[in-house]
C-alpha cells in the first residue's frame, strides 16, 4: 500500500519507496487544473507512483508535467516508465541534462562508476525518452498550472550541474530536490548530499543563498518531507557543508585528505541514534550508501582543485 498525504493546498506527496526504503523518496503531485509531478523517482518505484496519483483521485493520462529537480537516477530514472502511462505529458528537465534523458547510457555509466552495479539493480532499467516529449528549461522559466499556482523554475547548482528548483506561488513553497539534503521533519535531522563527479561547494552556497532571498513558507524535500522551518533550515544545510570543509581543509593541512572522508562519514553519522531506532531501514542505507557516497564526493572536490592547482 503507498502512503499519500496532503502536504498544502492541491498538493500532495507520494512515498516513493525509492530502492525498498520507506520515507526516503518523495513525489509531488500538484493537482490544478492543469496536473504535474515534482520528481519521479527510479524505474523501480513507477508502480507506487502510479498508485499515490490514483489514490488522490486523478488518472495517469491526465497529467501534464513531469518537472525532473536533476537527472539522476532517484529522481529522473523513472521518467521515461512513467511516461507510458501519461500520453500528453511533457518530461521537464534543465538544459544539462536533458540529453541524458534522451539517452541515457552516460547517466548509467557515471551511476555505476559512483554507487556501483548494484546501483542498477535498485533503480531499474532506463527508459530513454524521444525528444518531443521533453520541455527544456533555463534558468527563469515558468510553469502555468492554474490561476493561482504558477511555477517559478531556477538554476539551483552545486549538487549537480543540471539540477533546477521550483518554486510554486498557491503555498510559497519550494521543491528543492537535493538542493538541501536529506531532511527528517519530525526530528530536523538534515544531511546535506554531496556525491561526485559535479558536486561544487561554492555553488552550493549560492544557491543556498538564492533560496534564502524567496521567502519561501515551506521546502519540499525530495529526500523526505516538508518544513516550515525555511531559514532554520537552509542555514543548518550551510553549517553543515561548513563542518566538512573544515574536515577537509584540516585533513589538507595534515597531508591525510584520503582519511577526510571517514571523518565526514562519522561526523554525519553524530545524532542519528532516533533514525536508527525509528527508521531502521532509512539508517542502515543512509550509513551504508548515502553519506559514504556524500563524503566521498565532497572529498572528490578537493582532490580535483588540489590537482588543478599543482599544474
Amino acid at each position: 500500500m503507498v502512503y499519500v498525504s496532503k502536504v498544502a493546498d492541491n498538493i500532495y506527496i507520494i512515498d516513493s519507496q525509492l530502492y525498498g526504503v520507506p520515507r526516503f523518496g518523495a513525489v509531488y503531485l500538484l493537482t490544478e487544473t492543469r496536473k504535474a509531478l515534482v520528481d519521479t523517482s527510479a524505474t523501480t518505484s513507477a508502480h507506487l507512483v502510479i498508485e499515490g496519483i490514483r489514490e488522490v483521485g486523478v488518472r495517469p493520462e491526465d497529467i501534464d508535467y513531469l518537472i525532473v529537480t536533476h537527472v539522476h537516477l532517484d529522481h529522473g530514472g523513472g521518467a521515461g516508465a512513467l511516461l507510458k502511462h501519461m500520453p500528453k505529458a511533457k518530461v521537464v528537465v534543465h538544459h544539462n541534462g536533458a540529453r541524458h534523458l534522451a539517452d541515457p547510457s552516460n547517466l548509467v555509466k557515471s551511476a555505476i562508476q559512483v554507487q556501483g552495479k548494484e546501483a542498477m539493480a535498485r533503480a531499474g532499467e532506463v527508459v530513454p525518452i524521444a525528444e518531443d516529449r521533453l520541455q527544456v528549461v533555463q534558468d527563469s522559466a515558468t510553469i502555468k498550472l492554474s490561476d493561482r499556482q504558477v511555477l517559478d523554475i531556477f538554476d539551483a547548482q552545486g549538487h549537480c550541474t543540471h539540477q533546477i528548483n521550483i518554486y510554486e506561488s498557491r503555498n510559497r513553497g519550494i521543491f528543492v530536490g537535493d538542493a538541501v539534503g536529506n531532511y527528517i521533519a519530525e526530528y530536523e535531522i538534515l544531511v546535506p548530499i554531496t556525491p561526485s563527479p559535479s558536486f561544487d561547494p561554492e555553488r552550493y552556497f549560492d544557491t543556498l543563498e538564492k533560496l534564502k532571498t524567496l521567502h519561501a513558507r515551506k521546502i519540499y524535500f525530495a529526500h523526505f518531507g516538508v518544513t516550515d522551518k525555511v531559514q532554520e533550515s537552509l542555514e543548518l544545510a550551510a553549517e553543515k557543508i561548513r563542518r566538512r570543509q573544515e574536515i577537509v581543509q584540516r585533513a589538507i593541512q595534515e597531508n591525510r585528505l584520503e582519511a577526510a572522508a571517514e571523518e565526514i562519514v562519522a561526523d554525519a553519522c553524530q545524532g542519528l541514534a532516533v533514525v536508527k531506532e525509528k527508521m531502521p531501514a532509512l539508517y542502515d542505507y543512509w550509513t551504508t550508501s548515502s553519506i559514504p557516497m556524500s563524503a566521498a564526493g565532497f572529498v572528490h572536490y578537493y582532490k580535483r582543485r588540489l590537482a588543478k592547482e599543482r599544474r
